[in-house]
């Protein structure tokens, strides 16, 4: 059995941010400054399953760890809207490397949500440095003690973790005094508490990702890094722990209009990945000769429309990206007002909208990766191949699955509205 060592703190007053001025503009161009060195790294964070460790080291020393980050822990507490343009800007670079780095980056607004001030000074420590896969389904138990929680259990799909100081997962509680029903908790276990299993990569696409598997064997936890909240259904009457420690509303959201934030944000990011490759071609007919009329090369205007196309149907998912994580924290603050206004469906609604501007970037990558030809698309190797099997990978995903989604929605929708006649 391990145990948790870290010394709770009564005295604790914060943490100083490492740049106090950083600006939203300024981190959103940082993120976009490391494109040409994602884009050339790509095949190598395939092979290795994840971006390497002097990607994670730029990564930090940006301060791209601490866009969601409290204040107060010495992050720069930057909107969701911010976080989505860096995300899109990193995945434009890599797609696998957006991934695992926004599903690991994201997840201080969680921790910043749902834990007491007690598991927070836990959690980002004396430096602020913090990281964490989630995953919310079940996959596990956590036990009550007198001296805290054991986590048991096995999770898979942790995209993140090999660059990870912690790990948040869905639990199911034991507790001492046991409820009529099955109870749903949240965990968060440090890295020295867990094991991630060499099993990622051997997938069509996001091999880049690291969405490996975590095993916890009985780990004892301080009773501050257990909440009785499930990651699926977060209750947010009266405002949450963190609303209430950091007066954001951002920190007292639901969870599924958060989550697509982060799914689309990077699969936006891949479908403009996908232009640029495109653009790319055509700048290799461009310079090859002319066969048409003056100024293009052979075939090139067999690209145009294509890439037209593309361009507009990009710039409609963008802004769906934007819109909906400016959703998102509007529904937030009226939520920690009164409950009623930031209702499960009104979660659902934010999350059907980007669920859209999601497919709508993967019918760019399909247009795209069919207009490019054989040649240049389908041969291993190449990078709109290597698009094409990322967002086939990320359909499976049940964040896209769409048109459940609908379903499921227009059934509360309807029952509600009928409810109310």
């Amino acid at each position: 059995m391990s145990i948790q060592t870290t010394a709770l703190r009564d005295d604790y007053a914060g943490l100083a941010q490492p740049e106090p001025g950083l600006t939203p503009d300024e981190i959103v161009a940082r993120a976009a400054a490391f494109r040409p060195l994602l884009v050339e790294d790509q095949a190598n964070c395939e092979e290795r399953g994840t971006y390497s460790d002097a990607m994670h080291e730029r990564f930090r020393e940006a301060g791209l760890y601490r866009v969601l980050q409290p204040k107060m822990y010495g992050g720069y507490e930057f909107d969701l809207p911010v976080f989505a343009r860096v995300i899109m800007e990193i995945a434009r670079g890599c797609p696998g490397t957006g991934w695992g780095f926004c599903l690991a980056s994201a997840h201080s607004l969680n921790v910043a949500g749902l834990f007491t001030k007690e598991g927070q000074d836990i959690a980002f420590g004396d430096d602020g440095e913090f990281a964490a896969p989630a995953r919310g389904v079940p996959s596990g138990t956590a036990t009550e003690t007198d001296d805290g929680w054991i986590i048991d259990g096995l999770w898979d799909y942790c995209s993140g973790s090999p660059h990870s100081n912690y790990a948040i997962f869905g639990v199911r509680l034991i507790e001492k005094t046991p409820s009529a029903g099955p109870v749903f908790g949240t965990a968060l276990v440090p890295r020295e508490q867990w094991e991630m299993l060499d099993n990622w990569g051997d997938f069509i696409g996001l091999r880049a990702s690291g969405s490996n598997s975590i095993r916890v064997d009985k780990a004892l936890v301080p009773k501050s890094l257990v909440v009785r909240q499930n990651l699926f259904s977060i209750d947010i009457d009266g405002g949450t722990e963190g609303y209430h420690l950091h007066g954001n509303p951002m920190y007292s959201g639901r969870m599924f209009g958060f989550f697509q934030t982060e799914i689309t944000s990077i699969l936006v990011g891949v479908g403009f990945a996908a232009l640029d490759e495109f653009e790319r071609i055509i700048k290799r007919k461009l310079d090859a000769p002319a066969s048409g009329p003056p100024g293009l090369g052979g075939g090139v205007q067999d690209f145009l429309r294509p890439y037209g196309l593309a361009l507009g149907m990009l710039e409609a998912a963008r802004n769906a990206v934007l819109s909906g994580a400016q959703s998102y924290m509007d529904y937030c603050a009226a939520g920690v007002v009164d409950a009623r206004l930031y209702s499960e469906i009104d979660d659902m609604r934010i999350q059907a909208g980007l669920q859209h501007a999601a497919k709508l970037s993967g019918d760019v990558i399909d247009l795209l990766y069919q207009a490019a030809g054989t040649s240049t698309s389908a041969k291993n190797g190449s990078r709109m191949q290597r698009y094409f099997r990322d967002i086939s990978m990320a359909r499976t995903n049940p964040g896209l699955a769409y048109e459940r989604t609908a379903a499921m929605l227009a059934q509360r929708t309807i029952n509600e509205r009928i409810a109310a006649v």
